[in-house]
């Protein structure tokens, strides 16, 4: 793809936020987390806010300090969560600070196995910001936007580190994510807790997102030896609700990267961190339809009916996909391993990053059909 350009940019997870001709994400720099506001024609920086950061003894050095979290934007605002559990809101214009919160200050941090920081994004649901807080005192809280006032705590609890899931589920709204010992509905106008379902795994370290299939059916996979795949069925039994196991498949274990659900049928990457084989399976039954090698933990999204997914390795391809067969449209290397960036797409603008720089590709036909010429000797 025709590369608009690229600079270097600090280490870290967070995705790639697109508004009125900028991008925003987060990174680290030394000692310092970092949001950023960049010039998305050119990448060129409009500004930066830096926040100290607060490394715990236990927090493993493994896979960086972070940040892990992908902000978010909110109206004339954008907030962010630290490794730390620093939330900040600051001026989408300026980068100027408006309100923060230290959530392990004031809520308590329950301590986790592996310990590797805030990871969860906040999520915006009516007029509030919904955060993961894992502590003593609250699960989850949800804040407004406006002055950073708590609208409503949870229920103490912990949290692992897969982002969360805003959507209609069983007739209604609801806050869908993991704790380390299970997955747990959430009225997200209360933080009134659903319903929930325990999982069997060995350590509570859930990376995965849960996909909804329809609205009473649940895609919620895990890792390790002891995970896998297992599709739920949330119902009404009464005035609560309940969650059961329809099916299980060790096969379908996943771990840090996103599928996608399209009709009967979801894709993307299954199996662990050393191997992983991008797949695809009926999610009604279970039953696997392909497997293939070669695309090793592979970030996917879906536009313009073409999956596009960045493995581990710095691979982007571009593919149609249906039960019978993955069809590669086009492949190329664009950055360096390691990648567990879901990339931006903006109409055919890819915006990309990997843990040490940021990219933008053109990936309209136009602009590749000029490379070529411009490539082709003859």
């Amino acid at each position: 793809p025709s590369q608009l350009w690229k600079r270097p940019l600090g280490d870290g997870y967070s995705s790639i936020l697109y508004k009125g001709g900028q991008l925003f994400t987060m990174y680290r720099d030394g000692d310092s987390g970092v949001v950023v506001s960049l010039d998305a024609q050119t990448g060129g920086t409009n500004w930066e806010h830096r926040y100290s950061r607060k490394i715990w003894p236990e927090m493993s050095r493994q896979f960086g300090h972070g940040p892990n979290a992908t902000p978010l934007i909110i109206g004339d605002r954008i907030v962010g969560v630290g490794i730390d559990g620093h939330v900040l809101c600051l001026d989408i214009a300026s980068g100027k600070l408006l309100w923060g919160h230290d959530l392990p200050v004031e809520f308590g941090r329950r301590k986790r196995q592996e310990e590797y920081g805030y990871s969860s994004s906040p999520l915006h649901y009516k007029s509030t910001v919904i955060v993961q807080v894992g502590g003593d005192k609250t699960g989850v809280i949800a804040l407004r936007p406006d002055d950073g006032s708590i609208v409503w705590k949870s229920d103490p609890g912990g949290v692992s580190y897969a982002q969360a899931t805003i959507t209609e589920f069983t007739g209604q709204d609801q806050y869908i994510f993991y704790s380390p010992e299970e997955v747990i509905g959430l009225d997200p106008s209360t933080g009134r807790r659903l319903w929930g379902f325990v999982l069997p795994v060995i350590n509570g370290n859930h990376l995965t997102p849960v996909v909804k299939c329809d609205d009473s059916h649940l895609w919620v996979p895990t890792q390790f030896a002891t995970g896998g795949g297992r599709l739920l069925e949330v119902a009404r039994a009464g005035d609560t609700l309940e969650a059961k196991r329809v099916w299980f498949k060790p096969k379908l274990r996943a771990s840090c990267w996103t599928q996608v659900r399209l009709d009967d049928f979801i894709y993307g990457s299954a199996g662990g961190h050393n191997t992983s084989l991008l797949t695809a399976f009926n999610w009604r039954t279970g039953e696997i339809k392909w497997r293939l090698r070669g695309f090793h933990m592979a970030q996917c999204l879906y536009a313009d009916g073409k999956l596009l997914f960045l493995d581990q390795d710095d691979k982007l391809t571009m593919a149609k996909v249906s039960p019978e067969k993955l069809e590669v449209l086009a492949t190329a290397r664009v950055t360096e391993p390691i990648s567990w960036t879901l990339p931006t797409l903006v109409s055919t603008k890819l915006y990309v990053r990997d843990r040490k720089h940021i990219l933008a590709l053109d990936l309209s036909e136009d602009a590749n059909s000029r490379a070529d010429r411009k490539e082709d000797p003859e």
